[in-house]
């Protein structure tokens, strides 16, 4: 027996290969987040929207997120005067982003925009929980907070798009298994960290002024 991710079928290692950079963007969050300080919506959500990016590209996918997020905590807003259950708000959220993505993608195919239509390839339930999360940051935190969390959330998944999808990343996270448990070692041992983070830094640099 061949025990080796290269004796499955080519359309089962196609996958893989996807499956096995989520650690690398995992790392990546755990970096920003452990050592520099950013704060993300949601503890992973960046690399789920990394992984959207890669399905569709940056740019497309840039503009996509932006334009249906924008748009639907707009929705989100109007929902939350309903006094909904959190189960039927979460669903009237995601129809609202398929309807969203529908109506943008035939846009973009009558203006001739082929890329735009590559939109569809979001995850609805990546979209429809991100609208909801930063709905619920936006009425406990206020906007600012949305803006920095949403900021370092786009960073952070820029980040780690660059690196999921670099040639020399994928060729060695696909043809290493090992590498998944340098990876494990690198997030338990920041897991231990407790020093000061970067974005800190800059709080006590009064304190160094006033000496």
């Amino acid at each position: 027996m061949e025990f080796s991710i290269h004796s499955l079928p080519v359309e089962e290692q196609a996958l893989f290969k996807g499956i096995l950079l989520v650690p690398v963007g995992v790392l990546v969050v755990v970096l920003m987040r452990v050592l520099v300080g950013l704060r993300t919506s949601g503890t992973f959500m960046p690399v789920l929207i990394a992984l959207s990016f890669i399905q569709t590209s940056l740019l497309t996918g840039l503009a996509g997120f932006l334009l249906i997020v924008g748009v639907g905590l707009v929705i989100r807003s109007y929902l939350s005067h309903l006094s909904l259950l959190l189960v039927a708000r979460i669903s009237a959220v995601i129809i609202s982003v398929i309807a969203m993505v529908a109506v943008f993608t035939v846009i973009a195919y009558e203006l001739g925009l082929n890329e735009g239509m590559k939109i569809t390839l979001f995850p609805m339930i990546i979209l429809s929980w991100t609208i909801e999360r930063m709905s619920i940051l936006w009425e406990e935190e206020g906007p600012h907070e949305v803006f920095v969390q949403g900021g370092g959330s786009l960073l952070v998944a820029l980040i780690a798009y660059l690196l999921m999808t670099n040639d020399i990343v994928r060729h060695l996270t696909f043809n290493f298994i090992g590498l998944q448990l340098v990876f494990m070692a690198l997030v338990l041992l920041l897991g231990g960290y407790t020093g000061y983070r970067l974005l800190e830094l800059r709080r006590f640099s009064v304190l160094g002024k006033g000496d």
